[in-house]
């Protein structure tokens, strides 16, 4: 169980629920008997608005104060918005030919195609191997920070044009924090289409920016919080062998041998399934490694009296080894469940050169595929996938900021692009019609191509959904 702050992922979780449980309805009901008594407070239905004048100077002073700098970037931004509402499409039908040309997916990833971003989805969708715990805590705190920075921006260029504001203010629903900015629709369209569409997609520039900045607090925080502590493999030596070769099998201390004329090989219970394959040629299975046969797992974190601390550590060790040599490797568990594991090895030879010291761990890299996979590899190229890295203080506090940082970034990106889809109600769905509208001239052709835009987009949710539900239902 993944301790956070000193509890077990349950107790945090329980304490999480109900602190902000208690405190929506401390808030509700403070709402409820003071909001008369509150200027520019008004309730719409489980909301309430807070209507103040607090937000125009603020968006006054801004467009004031940095309002040369900010027309200069009217471009930018409607490019920035071009360029996300071309991603978001361009995910969408690759998410949508995947459940439905590759079916078996759903047998891996059990969430729906359209999983809500509420908290505790990971354990809510069997997604805890794929997202950190997505605590209430953070969800509230991403939320506020999204639509304050989205609505703010919003605002600023409204400002810029001289359209018109009717208000700004905050949203509770609960202990839920929300923004708004209430333009002049007639002021709004009486601009141009450039200043129109500057408007609409400066809310996710503004999430890109937050994106960006998180990004960076999240990297500064691992550099300032974390060290290398191990060398994580997740893969022993492999071969290919066919299966004419394959004499019988032999189950070993949870693994699968394999006898051939060649040696023996082999499977855990991941490699094992290939035997079900029909009309296979070639089975791949674990070389007769040290390593295999000592059932080591997780990081190696000591060999002898020597500290791991990455790769590089293990390589110069086992340099001045050599074949026949006993060495005491110490692991730790790397999955949150505390746990160091001792195993006694006599050291092989190395397939290569029989005078080299072989253990057999290697560490299988992600493979980036197009040009989304390679980018967001770069971004989180700071760290070393095959090292361990742990806190320097303070663990469970660390990790739970750590997180806190990765979830920030990543639902200001998501808000951004979803934002972008041109779908009627979404900003995504006027900068859309606004584009057409430039392009081609023809208000008609503009408002054709909106409408099928959204009952397209619409659809592909719905056929995602509908084929998701008959595979795993």
């Amino acid at each position: 169980m993944v301790n956070i702050l000193g509890l077990e992922l349950t107790k945090i979780m329980i304490a999480d629920i109900g602190f902000w449980v208690l405190l929506g309805i401390v808030l509700t009901i403070f709402l409820k008997k003071k909001g008369k008594s509150v200027e520019g407070l008004s309730r719409d239905g489980w909301m309430f608005l807070w209507r103040t004048q607090f937000g125009v100077s603020a968006i006054t002073w801004f467009a004031d104060k940095f309002g040369e700098v900010m027309r200069k970037m009217k471009w930018l931004i409607v490019g920035v918005g071009a360029v996300l509402m071309g991603t978001m499409v361009w995910m969408l039908g690759k998410t949508a030919s995947i459940y439905l040309l590759h079916p078996e997916i759903t047998q891996v990833i059990k969430a729906p195609p359209i999983a809500p971003l509420i908290p505790y989805f990971p354990q809510l969708f069997g997604m805890k191997s794929f997202f950190p715990t997505f605590y209430i805590t953070y969800f509230m705190i991403a939320l506020a920070i999204v639509a304050i920075s989205h609505e703010f921006s919003h605002g600023v260029f409204m400002r810029l044009f001289k359209i018109k504001i009717k208000s700004t203010g905050l949203i509770f629903l609960g202990p839920i924090l929300g923004a708004f900015v209430e333009q002049s629709e007639r002021s709004l369209k009486s601009k141009s289409k450039l200043n129109q569409m500057t408007v609409l997609g400066a809310g996710v520039f503004a999430n890109i920016l937050m994106a960006l900045l998180f990004y960076l607090l999240y990297v500064g925080f691992f550099f300032s919080s974390f060290a290398a502590s191990g060398y994580v493999f997740n893969s022993y030596g492999v071969a290919a062998i066919p299966l004419d070769n394959v004499s019988g099998f032999e189950d070993i201390d949870g693994l699968k041998k394999v006898l051939t004329s060649d040696g023996n090989y082999y499977l855990d219970d991941g490699l094992a399934s290939q035997l079900n394959v029909v009309g296979a040629e070639y089975l791949i299975a674990y070389v007769e490694a040290p390593a295999v046969l000592a059932g080591m797992k997780g990081a190696i974190i000591q060999a002898d009296d020597v500290k791991i601390l990455r790769l590089d550590d293990l390589r110069w060790f086992l340099e001045n080894k050599n074949p026949g040599d006993v060495v005491r490797f110490v692991t730790e568990n790397v999955n949150g469940v505390d746990g160091i594991e001792e195993y006694d090895v006599m050291l092989g030879e190395h397939p290569e050169d029989s005078s080299k010291a072989y253990l057999g761990v290697g560490h299988n890299e992600a493979n980036p595929r197009g040009v989304i996979q390679g980018l967001l590899a770069k971004f989180m190229g700071f760290k070393e996938s095959s090292t361990y890295y742990k806190p320097t203080w303070n663990g469970d506090f660390v990790w739970f900021i750590y997180y806190f940082l990765w979830w920030i970034m990543i639902i200001n990106l998501l808000v951004a692009l979803f934002n972008m889809m041109p779908i009627g109600m979404l900003d995504g769905g006027r900068f859309f019609y606004l584009a057409i509208l430039s392009v081609f001239g023809s208000e008609k052709l503009a408002k054709n191509a909106y409408k099928v835009a959204t009952y397209l987009i619409l659809f592909m949710f719905a056929l995602m959904m509908f084929f998701w539900f008959v595979r795993v239902i």
